[in-house]
């Protein structure tokens, strides 16, 4: 049977329950920092500040050697500490005091160099950094994980709460295995209290060769990484910065991203 009365009156009920649907804030924008791209260091370190690192910060990178990565961000942007091992200064040893840095960045050999004439015409050994002072007793990538882990430690104890850590890193093939440094990384950093929050992937622009070769058994490496770690304040999370205290890269830095 049926009862129109009532059938109108459950309409009206659901009708009023029924609550208009508020608009999402924000604009709609393509305009966006993403995690890929082929480029230099220089290209893409300002597009990591911009995210993480407000402005005025007082930011030590503790591996400064020629200041690359530092060439398209201005002068007067952040309070930049400039250090490396030229200058007397050890990465595992900072002269800061506990909690007094928002921002460290980090920037070691991705290869260790053993003595004797092992990688001696590697570009990316001790003295062409200039930040590594090879005291460790390991070798090869033990040494490399070894350094980045010792650095680490101290970068955490000069960071304040919610401070920044920015990494760059590679894998490698070492003794015919791989490698995956930024997992072995991301794996040890977050038993000392850091948080991963980003990685960006950078591809290298030239096509790397070697001068004699058997038998490929990896594919070879094009790209290297920016890891992002975060010290966090208790148990917050990252929740981005505020237009105002965002550093904003030229247009001119902007990279051809990865399709």
């Amino acid at each position: 049977m049926f009862y129109p009365a009532i059938t109108l009156a459950m309409t009206a009920a659901s009708t009023r329950l029924k609550h208009k649907r508020k608009s999402p804030a924000g604009v709609a924008s393509n305009q966006l920092i993403f995690t890929a791209h082929h480029g230099t260091n220089a290209n893409v370190f300002p597009y990591v500040l911009s995210l993480y690192v407000p402005k005025r910060s007082k930011v030590a990178d503790v591996t400064y050697g020629n200041g690359v990565f530092w060439k398209r961000v201005p002068e007067d942007t952040y309070e930049l500490l400039r250090t490396d091992l030229v200058g007397g200064v050890d990465a595992r040893t900072l002269p800061y005091t506990d909690e007094s840095l928002d921002c460290v960045v980090f920037d070691p050999p991705y290869m260790h160099t053993p003595g004797g004439t092992a990688h001696v015409n590697h570009q990316n050994y001790e003295s062409y950094y200039r930040n590594n002072s090879a005291t460790s007793d390991k070798k090869y990538h033990e040494a490399v994980l070894d350094l980045y882990f010792s650095a680490a430690k101290e970068s955490h104890r000069v960071l304040r709460p919610d401070g920044i850590y920015i990494v760059k890193c590679a894998d490698e093939v070492c003794a015919s295995q791989q490698r995956l440094t930024h997992v072995e990384l991301i794996n040890e950093f977050q038993t000392y209290g850091f948080v991963i929050e980003d990685l960006f992937i950078l591809i290298r622009l030239n096509r790397p060769g070697v001068s004699r070769m058997l038998r490929q058994a990896h594919a070879r490496k094009t790209h290297s990484y920016f890891l992002v770690f975060r010290k966090p304040a208790g148990k917050s999370r990252w929740k981005g910065l505020p237009d105002d205290e965002r550093f904003m890269p030229a247009e001119t830095t902007t990279l051809p991203l990865i399709q």
